[in-house]
């Protein structure tokens, strides 16, 4: 199994925390997207415990505070789908790229974190970010899989080449 060091201010279990570099969403203000940059999605669901009736209106920050949750990556903005089920990213890229995207720098690649507990989706976080073997080089593309206290964590990264088509860590 490979150790990896995700350089994000969220989390430490397989991975070490260093710094993230992003444009965050609610600062981005393109609103044409640049065809020769290269985007990730960045957002976070939360999970199925939130949907319309229990919408969440809080901050990456709040939401790790409540839940206590340690570790867990959280890169605004917030999703909640109604139905409390994993949001339709092909939906979100075509009517709501703009709160959704982060501008992938060269030395970054699109991942995604993903927490299941017995086989089924508890949260998931989209983000640009670095990602590489602990004493090792720079990982750029594949998924690698842990378990940690009962939680199956999977990181998976891509990287997307420029062009205004549909970011490669939507794919997972």
């Amino acid at each position: 199994m490979k150790l990896l060091a995700i350089f994000c201010a969220c989390f430490t279990y397989f991975i070490s925390v260093i710094s993230q570099t992003t444009i965050t969403p609610n600062t981005n203000n393109d609103t044409v997207l640049n065809p020769d940059a290269s985007y990730c999605f960045e957002f976070t669901w939360i999970g199925p415990g939130y949907d319309e009736n229990y919408m969440y209106n809080g901050t990456c920050t709040d939401y790790l505070d409540e839940t206590r949750a340690k570790h867990v990556p959280c890169s605004p903005p917030i999703v909640v789908s109604d139905d409390g089920t994993f949001p339709d990213i092909d939906w979100m890229f075509a009517n709501k790229r703009n709160s959704v995207l982060c501008r992938r720098t060269a030395n970054q690649v699109c991942a995604t974190y993903t927490y299941k507990y017995d086989g089924v989706v508890n949260n998931a976080t989209y983000m640009c970010t670095k990602v590489q073997e602990i004493g090792g080089s720079a990982i750029t593309s594949g998924c690698y899989t842990q378990t940690v206290a009962g939680y199956e964590v999977e990181v998976c990264v891509c990287k997307s080449n420029p062009g205004l088509w549909k970011p490669c860590n939507g794919n997972f």
